[in-house]
């Protein structure tokens, strides 16, 4: 895994951002707006740590938190315009790595290494 890390991060090169960045960003587009602690979930982060990248991804104005107007606890995570501009110039450089990634890999493979993964994920959850 630290090899695919490192082959992304040189996909990103010159991009402006680093891989986790891109991820950050990523997750936050693809739900529009996500709180904190979700995120931090996804990412497999504490929430200290996400907390602190997102304080520099806000300092940058990529991104803007916003208070849950259902729960005052929760802070959301939302892009900025400069975000969803500079993702939408940087999504490809995922698109291609994941390409390059499964070239040459059965559809169907791709979908056992899927679920095994997911199962081995599950199995050290419990």
């Amino acid at each position: 895994m630290k090899q695919f890390s490192e082959a992304f991060g040189r996909k990103l090169e010159g991009s402006g951002i680093t891989r986790i960045q891109w991820i950050v960003l990523y997750y936050v587009n693809e739900a529009e707006k996500i709180s904190q602690r979700e995120l931090a979930h996804l990412m497999n982060v504490k929430d200290s740590s996400i907390g602190r990248l997102i304080d520099r991804l806000e300092r940058d104005k990529l991104l803007e938190r916003q208070r849950s107007l259902e729960d005052r606890r929760v802070i959301n995570v939302l892009l900025t315009q400069e975000g969803k501009d500079l993702f939408s110039t940087v999504v490809h450089l995922g698109e291609e790595f994941n390409n390059q990634l499964t070239a040459g890999i059965a559809q169907e493979d791709l979908e056992i290494f899927d679920r095994v993964l997911h199962q081995m994920l599950l199995n050290v959850k419990e």
